[in-house]
C-alpha cells in the first residue's frame, strides 16, 4: 500500500510534531539535545537528496515514538504491577514535567528571539532581575567586608554579570550573541545552538555558585554586620539558591 503524500502544510505540522516529541523525550528522560540535532541534520539531508519526505517523516515519527516507548517500558518494568490503582508512570512524568515548567515560569521571560529555548529565556530573565533589582543592595550590604564593590573579586563578578545579564539593543546580553547569530541562520546548525545554550547555562551556573559562596562567607565571617545588611545578604542568597534549584544547576560548580 502506497503512503499518501503529505501536503506542504502537513509536512510543516509533522516536522513540528517530531521536534516537540524530541523536546519532550530530552526533557523528561534527561537525554542529550544532540538527538534533536541529529533529526534536524537527517531532515536537511533528506531534502537535499530529494527523497520522499512523506515516507521519511513517517519513519522519523515511528523512531521517536519507539524511543519514548522503550524509555517508559524500561522504567515501568522496574516498578512492577503491585499497585495498579496508583498514578501511572506516564501521568507521573507529565506531572513532574509540568511542575518543573511552573518552577521556571516564576521568573520573567526575556524576549530576545521568538525561537529561543524557553528555559534559556527564563534563566536570562532571572539573571537580569538579579542585576537590575538585587545587585546594588547586595553590594551595599557587603561594603564593610573584604568583598566590597571595589575589591578585585567583586569587580570581576560584576563584569561577568554584565556579560550574562545586561540586555543590549537586541534584548540579549553579549554572552548570547553567538546563540542569536545561529538562530538567525538558515538552515540552522542545531549542534551549534545546543553548544551555545549549554555554554550560557554553564557560565551562569558558575557565576551563581561563586556569588552564593561569597554570601555564605560574609554571613559566617562577619557576625558584626548590621541586621539590615545581614537581611539583605540573606535575601539575595535565597534568590540565588532558588535559581540554582529551579534550573537544576546544583552540580554545575567550578572545579576547585
Amino acid at each position: 500500500m502506497q503512503l499518501k503524500k503529505l501536503t506542504p502544510g502537513e509536512i510543516t505540522q509533522v516536522v513540528e510534531k517530531i521536534r516537540r516529541r524530541y523536546e519532550e523525550y530530552i526533557f523528561k528522560y534527561f537525554k542529550s539535545r544532540s538527538l534533536k540535532s541529529a533529526f534536524e541534520d537527517r531532515y536537511m539531508q533528506a531534502i537535499k537528496a530529494g527523497v520522499d519526505i512523506s515516507s521519511f517523516l513517517m519513519a522519523e515519527i515511528s523512531a521517536v515514538e519507539e524511543l519514548i516507548r522503550r524509555e517508559v517500558e524500561k522504567i515501568t518494568s522496574g516498578i512492577g504491577q503491585a499497585e495498579p490503582k496508583k498514578e501511572s508512570f506516564s501521568a507521573k512524568v507529565d506531572r513532574m514535567l509540568e511542575e518543573r515548567l511552573q518552577r521556571i515560569r516564576r521568573y520573567p521571560q526575556a524576549s530576545f528571539h521568538k525561537d529561543a529555548d524557553e528555559e534559556l529565556k527564563r534563566l536570562l530573565g532571572a539573571m537580569s532581575e538579579l542585576e537590575q533589582k538585587r545587585w546594588e543592595d547586595m553590594c551595599r550590604a557587603l561594603g564593610d567586608t573584604a568583598y566590597s564593590r571595589y575589591s578585585v573579586t567583586m569587580v570581576n563578578l560584576e563584569t561577568k554579570l554584565r556579560e550574562l545579564a545586561s540586555l543590549g539593543s537586541d534584548g540579549a546580553p553579549a554572552s548570547l550573541s553567538r546563540y542569536i547569530y545561529h538562530l538567525n541562520l538558515f538552515p540552522r546548525n542545531y549542534q551549534a545552538l545546543d553548544r551555545e545554550e549549554k555554554q550560557y547555562i554553564l557560565e551562569a551556573a558558575f557565576f551563581l555558585h561563586d556569588v552564593n559562596e561569597i554570601l555564605e562567607r560574609a554571613l559566617t565571617n562577619y557576625p558584626q554586620l548590621e541586621e539590615k545588611a545581614r537581611e539583605a545578604l540573606s535575601e539575595v542568597k535565597t534568590y540565588l539558591q532558588g535559581i540554582i534549584e529551579d534550573f537544576r544547576l546544583k552540580d554545575l560548580k567550578r572545579k576547585k
